[in-house]
């Protein structure tokens, strides 16, 4: 089934497009709605398409052998994710799971041919977000090589808690910021006993937000 227009213009990626190559685009499209914990996405699977998501938020992740597991992102409501297929014909780079009530539009892989021979400036869309995957992964790829743990943590407690609360798990917080869960955990306590966080059931409350920041940059 198509998706309405006025759905697709929900995503500012789509904003510099044209009626008519919206109209094309929103044909290709459906509309796809996924519960919290479901996967979108599987690493290293041919099946699957673009998505760009209307509301919700999706994390991109690998698991190595192991079983561990290392974030790479957090898509949230507007952006795009799973290009890379539509690029070099490859399969997913990153397994997608909602993080929460999640609604996407999603475009097959056999669909975008005929949607970049129509309109090539849909490419430029698609290069612009890849652009900025790669800057993301850049800083992260920084994190991981030159920052502590605590470093990283207090990066991750910062972005997650624009409402002064971080609701996740240790074990979610361990694979965002490349470590084990007990090291979060001894960590979290640390930045406790400094008075910089408080910690709750399932939920980390920022108290010291300069505090934090500083361990960023130290």
């Amino acid at each position: 089934m198509s998706v309405d227009v006025e759905v697709l213009r929900q995503l500012t990626r789509f904003a510099a497009l044209d009626p008519v190559a919206l109209r094309d685009l929103a044909r290709a499209m459906e509309v796809r709605s996924f519960r919290p914990g479901q996967y979108l996405v599987l690493e290293d699977d041919p099946r699957f398409g673009l998505f760009g998501i209307l509301e919700g938020r999706v994390r991109l992740s690998r698991t190595a052998n192991d079983g561990r597991e290392q974030v790479l992102s957090i898509a949230e409501t507007g952006e795009l994710f799973n290009i890379e297929p539509f690029v070099d014909a490859g399969p997913a780079p990153a397994t997608a799971r909602a993080m929460a009530p999640t609604r996407c539009v999603h475009l097959p892989t056999a669909a975008l041919p005929d949607v970049l021979r129509s309109h090539p400036e849909f490419s430029l869309i698609l290069l612009r977000d890849l652009a900025a995957q790669a800057r993301d992964l850049a800083v992260l790829l920084e994190d991981l090589a030159f920052r502590t743990v605590r470093a990283r943590l207090a990066r991750i407690l910062l972005h997650e808690a624009a409402d002064g609360t971080a609701a996740l798990t240790h074990q979610e917080l361990a694979a965002r910021a490349g470590t084990v869960r007990e090291i979060i955990g001894r960590t979290l306590r640390q930045m406790s006993d400094e008075g910089l966080v408080e910690l709750a059931r399932g939920h980390v409350l920022v108290l010291d937000v300069d505090g934090l920041a500083a361990l960023i940059e130290n």
